[in-house]
């Protein structure tokens, strides 16, 4: 009996907090519906392959046709498909069919088809190699041009000195991104509600001193601390797996510490949402995994239907892993990535104005 009015006691103390209850069934609901979505994605017809065709002849017609059955192939010049892969990060590769192919194919010379990439897009690059191997078996079935090797496909970066890369550089810096977002949100979200516990707010409240200041000096704290965790996490694997880290550490430096900045600041909106502890723990777990699933922290953004990756523009994990592959794979300068870096500070403000907006103690 006695263990019932124990359970039935808690149960009501439970009850009270209904927020904490709603946040306990709802978000669950969110994230499965965002794993789901992405997982039930277009597949390969998502990728982005330009195509440049100099030949405008019948084999390059045919690879055109075969290809566009698995990609979504996009006929353009040169400058177009260089700007796509090079420059807004949007194609994983941009195939080259020079002048005359046709013609050499017809008289059995051989030709080179000039795969430009950016290996920093791994996981698309990989599906359009398969895609090639698909293209190969379909063409070589009705006697097109794969079949009697005729043509050679000659790989270059077209991002950097590298044509492709290791393990752990495909996946890390997506995680290393997720768990600094995850120390961020929960660091800040049980600090501020613990100074309730500890009675700090009470005594904050009367000092000579604005929310914003004491917003703003917390978050510099994280800032620091989240800076070091995500260079300590790089610098880990560039010691244990020869990860590369890029030509510049300044560089390097200056975009972490921009993205941190970025992510810390996205860490007071959702500390604000979490109005008491309880909240926190779902709250935080689902904006990280939303934040991350959309960021392209986990998989590729092709895999995403269009609705998601157009929401996936309007979230700050997206730019900073933007940031992060640009210094670390794409040989970038601080110049060229300045707009990227100008964004997410950009992002960092308007978010740190939002949270200390609709932050609010819940004893106040």
């Amino acid at each position: 009996m006695k263990l019932l009015r124990v359970m039935l006691k808690d149960l009501r103390l439970i009850g009270r907090d209904r927020s904490a209850l709603v946040s306990m069934l709802i978000v669950p609901v969110i994230v499965i519906v965002v794993v789901a979505e992405t997982t039930g994605g277009s597949g390969t017809k998502g990728i982005v392959l330009p195509v440049v065709n100099e030949d405008e002849g019948p084999v390059a017609n045919v690879l055109i046709k075969t290809l566009g059955e698995h990609l979504n192939v996009r006929v353009v010049d040169r400058a177009t498909a260089e700007r796509l892969v090079a420059v807004e990060n949007k194609a994983a590769a941009m195939l080259v069919m020079p002048a005359g192919m046709s013609k050499r194919y017809l008289t059995e010379k051989p030709s080179t088809i000039e795969l430009l990439t950016d290996p920093s897009q791994w996981t698309e690059l990989e599906a359009i190699k398969v895609v090639f191997l698909l293209a190969d078996r379909d063409a070589a079935s009705l006697g097109d041009p794969f079949s009697e090797n005729l043509l050679e496909i000659k790989e270059r970066s077209l991002t950097g000195s590298r044509i492709e890369l290791t393990h752990i550089e495909q996946n890390l810096p997506g995680f290393t991104v997720m768990f600094v977002l995850l120390n961020l949100v929960f660091s800040v979200a049980f600090a501020m509600r613990d100074e309730e516990t500890w009675g700090t707010t009470r005594r904050l409240s009367i000092a000579p001193v604005s929310a914003a200041t004491i917003l703003g000096g917390k978050l510099l704290a994280r800032l620091v601390v989240g800076t070091a965790q995500l260079l300590i996490l790089l610098g880990f694997a560039h010691v244990a797996y020869g990860m590369s880290l890029g030509r510049s550490p300044l560089s390097l430096l200056v975009v972490a510490v921009v993205i941190v900045f970025s992510l810390a600041c996205v860490a007071l909106i959702i500390a604000a949402l979490a109005r008491t502890r309880e909240q926190i723990i779902p709250v935080g777990m689902s904006a990280v995994f939303i934040l991350a699933a959309l960021g392209g922290c986990w998989w590729p953004v092709y895999s995403q239907p269009t609705w998601m990756q157009a929401m996936g523009q309007f979230v700050n994990t997206t730019w900073s892993m933007f940031a992060i592959q640009d210094v670390m794979f794409r040989d970038k300068n601080l110049l060229q990535i300045l707009p990227t870096l100008l964004l997410l500070l950009g992002y960092g403000i308007a978010s740190f104005i939002v949270g200390s907006r609709f932050f609010r103690y819940s004893e106040a």
